[in-house]
């Protein structure tokens, strides 16, 4: 099955659910988008991790990544996998340095989870066309923002990302993060 690349661009409250959030994911080369209910320290993680926020103790996501990386294990992708009545399924897809072949080992997991893990890691996070047809929602254009990034230079990229994050527009930052990734700075 062909994989569909998709970005974070927003983690939100969601007014009719008391502690329930929406994290938001776009396709990155397209206007459709999914929309994932998540717990509300499923979603403070999440923000955590976009903002890259120093804290006083670790996340679990932080204690998951240096033990990961002690034992030469690499998250190579997210793969939201399923959607079946509202509920999303997701796997982990790790790289075993040192095994045999470099063995690849395919971990189910929380969507919420999987994608606080795949920003933790650096690593792409990817659905399939069965699941945005059944759940995916579409806007009307792509962000015009998103498209012009790739012809920014990386220092006004970094500004670009400081101001954002302090003015707290999240799907810009995201945005601006995952094209500095997708650039290997």
């Amino acid at each position: 099955m062909k994989k569909i690349p998709l970005s974070v661009v927003a983690v939100s409250p969601l007014h009719y659910y008391a502690d329930t959030y929406s994290l938001v994911l776009e396709e990155r080369d397209g206007t459709r988008k999914l929309a994932i209910t998540i717990g509300k320290s499923e979603a403070q993680s999440i923000a955590v991790l976009l903002d890259g926020m120093k804290i006083a103790r670790p996340l679990v996501y932080d204690f998951i990544y240096k033990f990961a990386t002690s034992y030469r294990i690499r998250i190579e992708e997210v793969i939201i996998a399923n959607v079946e009545k509202e509920i999303y399924y997701s796997e982990v897809v790790c790289r075993v340095k040192g095994a045999p072949d470099d063995e690849i080992v395919r971990l189910d997991s929380r969507t919420s989870d999987a994608v606080a893990l795949a920003i933790k890691f650096g690593c792409p996070i990817y659905t399939y066309e069965v699941v945005m047809s059944a759940a995916g929602f579409t806007t009307e254009k792509p962000s015009s923002r998103h498209q012009s990034l790739t012809e920014v230079d990386e220092s006004k990229l970094r500004d670009m990302l400081s101001k954002a994050i302090k003015r707290e527009d999240y799907e810009l930052a995201t945005k601006i993060r995952d094209e500095l990734i997708r650039r290997g700075v």
